[in-house]
């Protein structure tokens, strides 16, 4: 994975995030009718949102650092914090539907949610320096349990497709699902990994950088 740079492991993290946000509006379509502000505020709004911070990351991070900045302080209120504000409604209303980082009891989710505004706050002080990789490698540390845990979660599914008696209408649940799951953690590893250990991303920032030091 040393061959990948930060800007392409960005994009494919947007991607990632937009696809999710599909998933997220389809998989709860029967939620939106019922409570959509909890829904959109609490799912699609956050990933719409995550999928713009890395998208500007990929565009901006060697060439505008002000841009990257600027998009994770927008990611830090409108997504990290507006998604845990939902998450404690819901806990309230007992609205039930999936997220990443789980409900309001989840320890895991928590710590994921507190490890990304760490490491977004870091970035928009300091992207360059080694403080922001240290930072991005104790999250996909932390990521690496939810990650495994998708897996597992789809080769049992998988299994039992292969064993199981499955109807076809259940094959959304059996085969999409996890898959757009895995491939989220994936990107979020992938990206928070170069984040921390690609010299060629860290050299070039640094560049960018210092051009723009007087």
């Amino acid at each position: 994975m040393s061959s990948i740079t930060l800007d392409e492991a960005a994009l494919f993290a947007a991607l990632a995030m937009v696809l999710l946000t599909g998933f997220s509006l389809v998989d709860n379509a029967a939620l939106l009718k019922e409570a959509p502000a909890l829904v959109l505020l609490g799912s699609a709004v956050p990933s719409i949102v995550w999928a713009g911070f890395f998208f500007l990351v990929y565009k901006s991070v060697s060439r505008s650092p002000s841009t990257a900045r600027a998009a994770a302080w927008i990611t830090l209120f409108f997504a990290v914090f507006l998604e845990a504000v939902v998450v404690c409604i819901r806990l309230q209303q007992s609205v039930s539907y999936w997220t990443p980082f789980g409900n309001a009891l989840s320890i895991s989710g928590w710590l994921l949610r507190i490890g990304w505004t760490v490491f977004l706050i870091s970035f928009a002080l300091a992207p360059d320096e080694s403080r922001t990789g240290k930072i991005a490698l104790v999250l996909a540390i932390l990521s690496g349990p939810s990650a495994l845990s998708t897996v597992y979660n789809a080769w049992n599914i998988w299994i039992g497709l292969l064993f199981g008696d499955i109807p076809m209408h259940a094959y959304w649940r059996a085969l999409i699902t996890p898959a757009i799951r895995i491939v989220y953690w994936v990107s979020q590893i992938l990206f928070l990994y170069t984040a921390w250990g690609n010299p060629e991303a860290r050299r070039s920032a640094e560049a960018s950088f210092t051009r723009l030091t007087p």
